[in-house]
C-alpha cells in the first residue's frame, strides 16, 4: 500500500519533527526548540539538479534587507541522507540572501528517513507554497510538475490521475477512436488538478512533456522565443541530438521557430523523416512554402474589363464562352504569325 499523499494544507504538520542533534563544525549546538536547530551553511548542499532560479533584482534585494533587519524568520528544511549529507529541500534563496548579508548560519529543521521521492515532493511543494505559480518561468513550472509527477508515480499515489496524464504524455498510444482532443476535454471537465495547482490535467500533461526538452530550448520558451504550444510539439522529438541540431541552426542562422514549424518537425520525426536536411529546410521555411507547380494559377477578370466588353444582361456563362473563343482566336493568330 502506497504512502499517503503529502497535501499542501497539512504540510505544516509534516514539518513537526522531533529534535535531532546536528553535528557542527567548530561550534556548539544550539538547543533544539520545536525541532529547530542552528547550523552553518557550509554544512549544507543544494538539492541535486535544482532547477528553480534564485531570486534576482528587487525580489532578492527585499529578502536581503529583511534578513538584515530581522534575521532568517523561516527555518530551512534539510534532508539528512543515508550518506550523512544535509541537502537543502527548502531555503535555497534564504541561504543565498543570508550569505550576501554576511550571515554564515541559520535555523534549520532536519528530516531523516526520507525517500528521494519524498524529498522531491517537499522541494516542489515548498517552492509552490513560497512562490506564486504564475510568477514561475515555464521551465520552472515544467521542472516542478514533472518532478512532482514522477515522485507521485513512483510511489503509486493518485493512480487515477496519473493514468489520465499518461494519455496526454503518450497520445499515440490512445486506443479506439478516442481523439486526443476528446480526452483533453474530458480531463479538463473533471478539473482533477485544479485543486492542487489551479491547472487542468491537459496543461499539466503538456508541462510534464516539455520538461524533457534540453536546456537551450527551455530557455527560449522562458524568453518567449518559442511559444508554449510549439514547445509541446517539440517535446515529441525524443532524440536529444535532433533537439541539439534544432538549437544549433537557430543560433547559427537566426531561424525562428513558430507553431507551424514545430508541428512539421514533430510530424517528420514521428514518421522517421526528420533528417538534418529536413530540419534545416523546415526551420528556414522552405518546407512550409507551397511547392511550385506548372499549372497556371486561377485569377479574376477585373470588373472594368467586364463592363468594357459585355452588357449587364449577359450571364456569367455567356461571358466565359466569349472569353474562351476570344483566347482561342488570339492564340491561333499568334501561331500563324510565327510560321
Amino acid at each position: 500500500m502506497g504512502k499517503p499523499k503529502i497535501h499542501m494544507e497539512d504540510f505544516s504538520d509534516m514539518l513537526n519533527f522531533e529534535p535531532e542533534a546536528v553535528p557542527s563544525q567548530n561550534q556548539e549546538d544550539v538547543p533544539a526548540q520545536s525541532g529547530i536547530l542552528e547550523m552553518n551553511f557550509e554544512q549544507m548542499e543544494p538539492f541535486p539538479n535544482h532547477k528553480f532560479k534564485l531570486y534576482e533584482g528587487q525580489q532578492l534585494a527585499d529578502m536581503v534587507e529583511s534578513i538584515r533587519q530581522f534575521g532568517i524568520l523561516l527555518p530551512l528544511i534539510l534532508w539528512h541522507t543515508g550518506e550523512g549529507k544535509y541537502i537543502i529541500l527548502s531555503g535555497h534563496n534564504r541561504c543565498h540572501a543570508a550569505k550576501l548579508v554576511g550571515i554564515d548560519k541559520g535555523p534549520v529543521i532536519v528530516k531523516e528517513n526520507l525517500s528521494y521521492e519524498d524529498a522531491v515532493l517537499i522541494v516542489t511543494e515548498t517552492n509552490l507554497r513560497q512562490r506564486s505559480f504564475t510568477d514561475m518561468s515555464h521551465s520552472e513550472r515544467a521542472f516542478c510538475l514533472a518532478q512532482h509527477y514522477k515522485a507521485l508515480k513512483a510511489q503509486g499515489r493518485r493512480s487515477d490521475l496519473l493514468e489520465e496524464i499518461e494519455v496526454l504524455l503518450n497520445p499515440h498510444e490512445i486506443k479506439g477512436n478516442t481523439t486526443t482532443v476528446q480526452v483533453e476535454q474530458r480531463l479538463e471537465s473533471r478539473e482533477k488538478l485544479g485543486q492542487e495547482y489551479g491547472l487542468s490535467a491537459s496543461k499539466v500533461g503538456r508541462y510534464v512533456r516539455i520538461a524533457s526538452l534540453i536546456e537551450p530550448l527551455l530557455c527560449r520558451v522562458d524568453t518567449g522565443e518559442i511559444s508554449f504550444l510549439a514547445a509541446y510539439d517539440l517535446s515529441f522529438i525524443e532524440d536529444l541530438e535532433k533537439q541539439k541540431r534544432i538549437v544549433k541552426l537557430m543560433e547559427l542562422e537566426n531561424y525562428k521557430l513558430d507553431m507551424k514549424k514545430a508541428e512539421l518537425l514533430r510530424s517528420y520525426y514521428e514518421t522517421g523523416k526528420l533528417s538534418d536536411t529536413a530540419i534545416a529546410e523546415i526551420l528556414s521555411g522552405e518546407k512550409s512554402q507551397r511547392r511550385k507547380t506548372s499549372k497556371p494559377q486561377p485569377f479574376k477578370v477585373k470588373p472594368t474589363v467586364i463592363t468594357k466588353y459585355f452588357t449587364e444582361g449577359q450571364s456569367a456563362k455567356e461571358i466565359e464562352d466569349t472569353i474562351e473563343r476570344a483566347l482561342a482566336l488570339y492564340f491561333e493568330m499568334q501561331e500563324q504569325n510565327f510560321k
